[in-house]
């Protein structure tokens, strides 16, 4: 039984193929997929839906948003909501910020589907990995 089956996932990346290929991986697995290509449009669904919104994917660095800003500014707004932060960078300094900062995980691309579906459930389910 898929326990994510029911759940939905906000993806926020200004990047549309990875948009699309974290839509196709997670939509797969029955999550409702909701993506926005900018932090302002991701608060804006947030705001309207959060509710529905069981976890957010997002990429650290948009355009004119500086790093860290989205997620703090997520996490301020929506503090029991788990956000996974996906970036190129693998510094753990950035990593460790973002994590002091509120995200649940910290992932580095690029990923494959595998590794990013067993670390959406041990954020979502508490579930090891």
């Amino acid at each position: 039984m898929n326990q994510l089956r029911d759940k939905s996932v906000l993806i926020i990346d200004d990047d549309l193929a990875m948009l699309r290929a974290l839509k196709k991986v997670l939509g797969g697995e029955g999550w409702t997929v909701i993506c926005a290509a900018s932090l302002a449009d991701a608060i804006g669904i947030l705001g309207d839906q959060k509710s529905r919104i069981d976890l957010v994917v997002t990429d650290l660095l948009m355009p004119n948003i500086p790093g860290i800003t989205g997620l703090h500014g997520i996490h301020h707004l929506f503090p029991a909501l788990p956000v996974i932060v996906l970036t190129a960078c693998s510094e753990s300094d950035v990593r460790d910020e973002c994590l002091s900062r509120g995200a649940s995980a910290f992932l580095v691309k690029p990923l494959d589907a595998p590794h990013l579906l067993s670390v959406v459930r041990t954020v979502c389910l508490g579930l090891a990995p």
